[in-house]
C-alpha cells in the first residue's frame, strides 16, 4: 500500500529534514510564512494526488452523492420545497501536450440532478399497477423508493430532521414478511438482494414482503420477483419489483398518429378527462421556456404538433454517444422527448372512450328514481384506461328535477 507523507513548516526557519521526509515517501513540502500562504500552500497536496488520476488517460472516475433533501419541484402550477436531490461531479484535467508531462488537476466540475428526473427514465406503466423500481447506491443507501417518503412542503422539514435523514438503508424500506415460520429465510433472501446490488451484480430473486395500503391503514404479504442490474458508470443499481404473476402478458394498443387522416386533437375536446400528472408523456428539456399550467395542457400541445410536417418522435434518452455531445455543444431550448408507445395509446384509448356519454337516457327504472345512490350513479360515470387517461361523465336530462346534486355537477 503506498503511503504519502505531506509536510509543513509554520515559520521562518528552514528545516531540510522535514523537507528530505515529503519526498522520500513521494509527498509534498510547503513553508508557510505568512497568513496569506495557508490557502495557497495546504491545499497543494491535491495537485499530487490527482497527478496518478490525469496519467490514467480517459478513464476518470465520475462522483456521485447519496441523496440529500435540498431542491425545488416546480409542478404546474405549484412549487415544492424540500425534494431529493444527488449531485455528479468530474475532474477537469490538463490533457495538453507539453515535452515534459505536467499532470496538473485544473478543477472540478459538478451538477445537481433531481431525482424526480432521474424516476422519469423508468416509465411507471410498463411496471404494471402494483409494481415499482427503486435505485441503491454502492452502500446500501435508496436513491428513491416509494417507501423513502419526504416531507415537501413544510416549513419545519428541513430545520427538524436529523441531517442523514435521507440516509436511508434498503433493508429498512423494504420489509420481509416475519409473521411466519419462513421469516429467517426471507430476510435473508432480502440481505442477499441488497448486497448484490451493492457489488452490482445482476440478478433475480424472490421472497414475502409486506405492503401497506390504504393511507397505511391496512397490510398485505405479497410475494415479489425482484429484477436488479447495475447502471453503468455509476455506484447505483436498479430494482424493480414485480408482484408474482406479472410480466406474462402485454396488451400491445396503439393508434398511428403521424400518418392519421383524422385530427387526433377532436378526441380530446372538453376538460372531463385527465391523465396522470407524474407520467412522462412528453415534455420539453429543463431548458425551455415553455410552460403549462396542467399535464392536459401540454398533452394537447404535444398532440397539435403531430400534425405538422417534420414531426419526428424524439427519444428519451440518446441513441448514441455521438448524438450526446452533439446536443451538449449545441443546446437547444425547443428540444424535447416524447414516449410514443405512451402517447399512442392514450389517443387509442380517447378513440375507444370517443361518444360514450352520447346516451339516450339515465336507464333507470321508476322505482328506482328516489334512490339518492342510484340517482348519483346514473348522473356521474367514470371510465378509466390503461393509459390512465380518466373521464367524467355527467348525464343529467333535468338538473333542476335533482336540485340536491347542483353544486356538485357544476364544478365538474
Amino acid at each position: 500500500m503506498l503511503v504519502r507523507i505531506f509536510t509543513y513548516l509554520i515559520g521562518g526557519d528552514r528545516s531540510p529534514e522535514i523537507q528530505n521526509m515529503a519526498c522520500t515517501n513521494k509527498g509534498f513540502y510547503a513553508r508557510i510564512t505568512s497568513h496569506e500562504d495557508i490557502k495557497n500552500k495546504v491545499f497543494e497536496y491535491i495537485k499530487i494526488l490527482a497527478r496518478p488520476m490525469v496519467l490514467y488517460q480517459h478513464d476518470h472516475p465520475i462522483h456521485w452523492t447519496p441523496v440529500y433533501v435540498g431542491g425545488k419541484s416546480s409542478r404546474y402550477d405549484s412549487q415544492m420545497e424540500g425534494q431529493l436531490m444527488t449531485s455528479v461531479t468530474a475532474p477537469i484535467l490538463d490533457r495538453r501536450n507539453h515535452t515534459t508531462k505536467t499532470a496538473n488537476l485544473l478543477g472540478i466540475v459538478g451538477t445537481d440532478v433531481s431525482v424526480e428526473e432521474i424516476q422519469k427514465l423508468v416509465p411507471p406503466y410498463k411496471l404494471g399497477v402494483n409494481g415499482y423500481s427503486f435505485i441503491v447506491d454502492n452502500n446500501g443507501r435508496v436513491l428513491y423508493h416509494p417507501d423513502l417518503r419526504p416531507l415537501p412542503g413544510n416549513a419545519n422539514y428541513e430545520e427538524t430532521l436529523k441531517p442523514r435523514y435521507m440516509s436511508v438503508d434498503l433493508s429498512e424500506v423494504e420489509l420481509a414478511e416475519y409473521d411466519g415460520p419462513a421469516h429467517p429465510f426471507n430476510n435473508s433472501l432480502l440481505l442477499d438482494l441488497r448486497h448484490d446490488m451493492i457489488d452490482q451484480k445482476e440478478g433475480e430473486t424472490v421472497f414475502a414482503v409486506k405492503i401497506h395500503y390504504d393511507n397505511m391503514k391496512r397490510v398485505i404479504i405479497r410475494k415479489h420477483n425482484y429484477f436488479y442490474k447495475s447502471i453503468e458508470r455509476t455506484p447505483f443499481s436498479l430494482g424493480l419489483a414485480l408482484p408474482e404473476g406479472y410480466g406474462m402478458y402485454e396488451l400491445l394498443a396503439e393508434q398511428e398518429i403521424k400518418h392519421s387522416i383524422i385530427n387526433v386533437t377532436e378526441y380530446f375536446k372538453g376538460n372531463k378527462w385527465k391523465i396522470h400528472p407524474d407520467w412522462v408523456y412528453c415534455e420539453y428539456n429543463a431548458g425551455s421556456e415553455k410552460w403549462f399550467s396542467t399535464p392536459e395542457e401540454r398533452v394537447l400541445h404535444f398532440l397539435t404538433r403531430t400534425g405538422r410536417p417534420g414531426w419526428k418522435w424524439m427519444s428519451l434518452r440518446p441513441k448514441s454517444r455521438s448524438s450526446q455531445h452533439k446536443q451538449a455543444s449545441k443546446p437547444d431550448k425547443d428540444s424535447y422527448y416524447c414516449d410514443k408507445t405512451l402517447v399512442q395509446s392514450l389517443v387509442l384509448d380517447a378513440l375507444v372512450t370517443d361518444g360514450f356519454d352520447k346516451r339516450g337516457g339515465n336507464g333507470m327504472r321508476k322505482e328506482d328514481n328516489q334512490n339518492p345512490i342510484a340517482i348519483l350513479m346514473a348522473l356521474l360515470h367514470r371510465n378509466r384506461t390503461s393509459s390512465l387517461m380518466t373521464e367524467i361523465y355527467i348525464e343529467s336530462p333535468n338538473a333542476d328535477k335533482w336540485a340536491v346534486f347542483g353544486p356538485v355537477l357544476k364544478s365538474s
